[in-house]
């Protein structure tokens, strides 16, 4: 139940995210590409790329991944507990999974 709140849209934001962080420009592009055929707008696909989303559960995972990245302790638990006011917090584990193991498409 919980890996299913993890969609393919919310994946490729957290991957956004993290391509941006690593400014790894061949990476974002591939992404870009995957996002819009994906339908993400221009607006969501930059949002991404600054670590946010729109969606308040996806923003949050967003955030979660890039604190997982970094290994944020303190940024990892307040995400946490944000995902726990959502009633979410069983996603945690699978995000800091999806980031442990996340192969980012290798640059052009």
């Amino acid at each position: 139940m919980t890996e299913d709140l993890i969609t393919p849209a919310m994946l490729i934001q957290i991957e956004l995210a993290i391509a941006s962080t690593r400014d790894d420009r061949g990476c974002l592009d591939l992404l870009e590409i995957e996002a819009k055929r994906m339908t993400l707008t221009a607006a969501e696909i930059d949002a991404a790329k600054r670590g946010a989303s729109f969606d308040a559960i996806t923003n949050i995972a967003v955030k979660f991944a890039l604190a997982d990245y970094a290994d944020d302790a303190a940024e990892i638990t307040a995400t946490k507990e944000k995902l726990a006011t959502f009633g979410v917090a069983a996603i945690a584990p699978h995000l800091h999974a999806l980031v442990q193991g996340l192969k980012l498409p290798a640059s052009i």
